[in-house]
């Protein structure tokens, strides 16, 4: 895997939460979370993410939530306001949403797909990493077949 940029975010506990990365081979943004947080860690760490967004401007986002724990459903109405229009100005366009069944992430998922970030960036829910990962791809293939068309 090429790495190109990361970011780490640590919560309260001083233990990463929260991973980012950039991978230029995939041209996908993975951020990946990790056991509890509070509700002041996942904005530290939502702020951080989108530093990398706005300097990579990769419409592609990974959001990786298997192994987190912490409910953040509650704090979905802060990333619409204060992420959506910065993650728009970024690019990003597609974000796949893992999370395990019957989890917070699942349900926070659930709140973003049927909210105002799901009507301005294409969200889809997985279960599988490796399937989110294929579900960016193929969009990214939609993408080039547009452009070709019209070119």
């Amino acid at each position: 895997m090429s790495c190109t940029v990361h970011k780490e975010v640590k919560n309260i506990f001083g233990r990463v939460f929260y991973r980012i990365e950039y991978n230029e081979l995939t041209n996908v943004v993975t951020a990946t979370w990790y056991g509890t947080a509070t509700q002041q860690d996942l904005k530290n760490a939502v702020v951080a993410g989108l530093g990398l967004h706005e300097s990579t401007h990769c419409a592609y986002r990974l959001n990786d939530n298997t192994d987190f724990s912490s409910p953040w459903a509650d704090s979905v109405a802060w990333i619409t306001k204060e992420w959506l229009p910065r993650a728009y100005a970024a690019g990003i366009r597609y974000l796949a949403h893992v999370a395990r069944p019957g989890s917070f992430g699942e349900l926070a998922g659930e709140t973003i797909l049927q909210g105002k970030i799901g009507s301005q960036i294409e969200v889809a829910l997985f279960t599988d990493k490796a399937k989110a990962l294929g579900w960016l791809l193929d969009k990214q293939q939609e993408q080039k077949s547009i452009l070709k068309v019209r070119s």
